[in-house]
């Protein structure tokens, strides 16, 4: 047996195993790449396009109106092109649970706008299926698979520049599905190479922390500490004094930068003596941001230790920035999204070009493989819409609205399950009738956005402002696409045809 011939076993189970866990993975993470416009969609507080007058100063003055337990730590983040707005999270000291608010621009003074998990959602969905560290630690060891049917695919495809130009819709099930595979796989090889590398490399001290726990005595904060250079400063367990003023020091900080933008501010130890302000640098031309973080003394605002990430810090936020696709404008983050687009449909034409391989041996199971295809590749991307309406229907006064939104995507997607479920043998209709309630949620989202928000498509697209409306264009242009995959598979299909030794469909 040659390597090609071992590899296809390889590249057969090792992309087939993980495959319904890959797509949630994939798919969530292109949603992700544009995380930051879904998050003004889903706040129609943000809609009309307001330019926010509020300050560090007034965010940390609502925070000391409006929570009086003593805090670790706050952080903020000021209003950019793509975030108009001021956020801010805490952490209440000794409890490690955080809390975050994001304000109304509109006002003088800062407002909270309505909870919304936002596009953040399906940013956690990508690198830890909402399940902590173990959700992280799945997600790197289907990375790790994913790497493995990557390179066993590319060593079984002899003819991979052929399969780049070769794709067959009418041809029979089997053939027209594997050149899709082929077609998308070859398409956006390096793309998924590169993500699925870095995004295990980016994870690596969380997966092997060993080394850091044997030579820190356990102590891995101070690791990571060394590691990006970062400065701390031990409490004094006094009452702190009056803190100097955090615009001021965004300020000085600019002027250091020579007028470069900043980032995250954060207060450490804010009711204590010891009290420090970082203040994080911000550049989104750049792959990976450097992270250089100025400490100033919260009283006196004394300059204590400037950060310059080392080398090594520098290599690893380079990574982390080509995964998150945090750079080069509107134009890389479509690119993601199509490269996000194919690597779908590569899973997608993978288990069916394996499906149809075993359709005439009379296996049963492959009903219930079919109803988990129905419940994942159809499911998710319904239960995702069925969020986003749930986004708009949801009061705005509702207590605890987040949480509703989650509950809506969870309900929606075991729904999806069910039906798959009890359709398992009509895979065809259930299909058809998938694709029909896709058209028709996502083509009534721009709809329910215009009778519930002020920053409908026409609005939008009359300021200019494209970033908002181009939520609306792509579920305009994602339903129409339902409607036109509906309307093929309405028709009959075609006879099956035979296979025999002059039309076996070859693997490669």
């Amino acid at each position: 047996m040659n390597l090609r011939q071992s590899m296809v076993g390889l590249h057969t189970w090792g992309g087939l195993l993980p495959s319904w866990l890959l797509y949630v993975i994939i798919f969530a993470g292109t949603v992700a790449c544009f995380d930051k416009e879904l998050n003004r969609w889903m706040r129609p507080a943000l809609h009309e396009g307001v330019v926010s007058t509020q300050g560090a100063d007034d965010v940390r003055d609502w925070l000391q109106r409006n929570v009086s337990e003593e805090l670790h730590a706050f952080w903020m983040h000021g209003p950019t092109a793509r975030e108009p707005y001021w956020r801010l999270g805490w952490e209440v000291d000794g409890t490690e649970t955080f809390h975050n608010v994001a304000f109304d621009p509109r006002g003088a003074r800062p407002d909270p706008m309505p909870e919304t998990l936002g596009g953040d959602f399906f940013f956690k969905l990508h690198y830890n299926l909402h399940a902590g560290d173990v959700g992280m630690y799945i997600v790197g060891l289907a990375g790790m698979f994913m790497l493995v049917a990557l390179v066993s695919g590319l060593i079984i495809h002899r003819r991979i520049f052929k399969d780049f130009f070769t794709l067959r819709p009418k041809a029979n099930g089997q053939r027209a599905w594997l050149d899709a595979h082929n077609l998308f796989g070859v398409v956006g090889f390096p793309f998924h190479l590169i993500l699925a590398y870095t995004g295990v490399a980016i994870f690596v001290a969380s997966y092997m922390p060993a080394a850091a726990q044997v030579n820190y005595s356990g102590n891995v904060m101070q690791y990571f500490g060394e590691v990006m250079g970062s400065y701390h400063r031990e409490e004094l367990h006094q009452p702190a004094a009056a803190p100097r003023s955090l615009d001021a020091l965004i300020a000085e900080s600019r002027r250091l930068w020579d007028g470069a933008e900043v980032g995250w501010v954060s207060v450490h130890h804010p009711d204590d003596a010891s009290a420090v302000v970082d203040v994080r640098r911000r550049d989104g031309s750049r792959i990976g941001t450097p992270q250089d973080t100025l400490t100033y003394d919260a009283t006196t605002g004394e300059l204590l230790n400037r950060q310059n990430a080392s080398t090594g810090y520098r290599a690893y936020l380079w990574l982390a920035g080509l995964h998150m696709a945090q750079f080069g404008g509107s134009l890389v983050r479509l690119l993601y999204l199509l490269m996000g687009l194919c690597g779908c449909a590569m899973l997608v034409g993978g288990l069916q070009v394996w499906l149809a391989k075993r359709e005439g041996r009379g296996d049963r199971s492959l009903v219930w493989v079919r109803a988990l295809n129905a419940s994942v590749f159809a499911g998710l991307p319904l239960a995702s819409l069925a969020l986003l309406w749930g986004n708009r229907l949801i009061p705005a006064t509702f207590s605890e609205r987040a949480i509703a939104e989650g509950w809506v995507f969870v309900g929606a997607w075991l729904l999806m399950a069910l039906w798959a479920v009890l359709e398992r043998r009509n895979a065809r209709r259930l299909l058809r009738h998938q694709l029909l309630l896709g058209a028709v949620l996502a083509l009534g989202l721009p709809l329910l956005n215009g009778l519930t928000a002020d920053g409908h498509l026409l609005a939008s697209l009359a300021r200019g402002d494209w970033a908002l409306a181009s939520v609306d264009l792509f579920l305009i242009a994602a339903g129409l696409s339902c409607l036109a995959c509906a309307r093929r598979f309405s028709a009959a299909p075609a006879r099956a045809v035979v296979p025999g030794r002059a039309n076996r469909v070859r693997e490669a």
